[in-house]
């Protein structure tokens, strides 16, 4: 990859987004059903192409029991819940009932892209080493945003990118990217990943990319899940250890940062990796100036990908479409042996009624 300039601000569209409704417990009168018609109502707009808002982050408050009637909807309906799993995130916080639909946009999937990759060959390096570190770093797989569940609750998210063992039920390292006007809910998501996995999940990294004309300011945050004793037994907490450290500043130039920093016995839960590398471990390093870097490429390959050929000028030129083949019309031959299977059907219907009978 050649460098790119991180000195020149790059102008890139700020990412559109609304709350919907207001981030507010729901009223004791307010029906399941109108909040599943809405949320299913969006759905079916973006399938349809009728999004045109362009929204990435929805936010829907849910009544008791909208999330159950969603869910059922989906499953009476199985071209759109094939649609929302390929197409859309959607994730869930049952403690506080709310829905949060993400589209991620071309900056956010290319920086994404970046970031997973120098982990993959970081790991590839690893695997190649004389110690028993090489043996569990074969062992890990990015998950990237498939779906995580939780056996106490009926939360659900999709991580933006997931490590985690072959052998482990949940990933141990979780990194999600958010714009500025989604940040703060990054925290709370931490929390949930850390604290509902019950510390399988070893760490989560937080980037916060700020987009537009105004600043290109971009953030790391890390939490980890910190177990302390107390009089009445322990407390299991996410300790956020890094806090929104700028490697960008608002010119879109890096600044002096230590980067991120992980261990390879981050990407699965402890008793796994003591018992396949013991002492043994390996770091994972990714410099603030090449998190900078990654996010000015993602920035750039949005901007560069609008090149299109137009179709010559001054002719004449139809836009043929094939027509829509119909349904394959039943021979006749095809449609005597289907009489015949049923006649034969009916006869043994008749006998084992008859047989009942006696």
């Amino acid at each position: 990859m050649s460098p790119l300039s991180l000195t020149k601000p790059q102008d890139v569209t700020p990412p559109p987004s609304i709350r919907e409704p207001p981030l507010t417990p729901p009223s004791t009168d307010k029906k399941p059903a109108a909040d599943a018609h809405r949320v299913i109502a969006l759905f079916e707009d973006i399938q349809a192409g009728r999004n045109i808002k362009g929204d990435n982050w929805i936010e829907f408050q849910l009544a008791k029991g909208a999330f159950d009637q969603i869910q059922s909807t989906l499953r009476q309906d199985g071209p759109l819940s094939k649609f929302v799993e390929a197409s859309i995130r959607c994730d869930y916080d049952e403690a506080i009932r709310l829905l949060v639909v993400r589209m991620p946009t071309g900056v956010h999937e290319f920086f994404i892209d970046e970031v997973e990759d120098d982990i993959r060959s970081q790991l590839k390096v690893i695997r190649n080493r004389p110690d028993r570190t090489a043996q569990f770093a074969q062992n890990i797989r990015p998950a990237r945003s498939t779906e995580i569940r939780f056996a106490t609750s009926k939360s659900r998210y999709h991580p933006d990118i997931s490590f985690g063992h072959k052998d482990a039920r949940f990933p141990g390292l979780i990194v999600e990217v958010a714009f500025s006007q989604e940040y703060k809910h990054l925290r709370r998501l931490a929390e949930n990943y850390l604290l509902d996995s019950d510390a399988n999940v070893r760490v989560v990294i937080g980037i916060n990319i700020a987009y537009g004309k105004v600043s290109r300011k971009a953030t790391l945050s890390i939490w980890r899940p910190k177990l302390s004793k107390t009089p009445s037994g322990y407390d299991l907490e996410a300790e956020e250890e890094v806090t929104d450290e700028v490697f960008r500043d608002d010119e879109g130039n890096p600044v002096e940062h230590t980067g991120l920093r992980l261990h390879l016995s981050d990407f699965t839960c402890k008793r796994i990796a003591q018992e396949e590398m013991g002492d043994e471990d390996a770091e994972i390093y990714i410099s603030g100036t090449q998190l900078c870097r990654y996010v000015a490429t993602a920035e750039s390959n949005v901007q560069r990908a609008m090149r299109e050929e137009p179709l010559p000028d001054g002719i004449n030129i139809n836009k043929r479409r094939r027509s829509t083949t119909p349904p394959e019309e039943i021979r006749s031959e095809d449609e005597a042996r289907y009489i015949k299977q049923e006649k034969r059907a009916a006869k043994r219907g008749d006998y084992d009624v008859d047989y009942e009978h006696k």
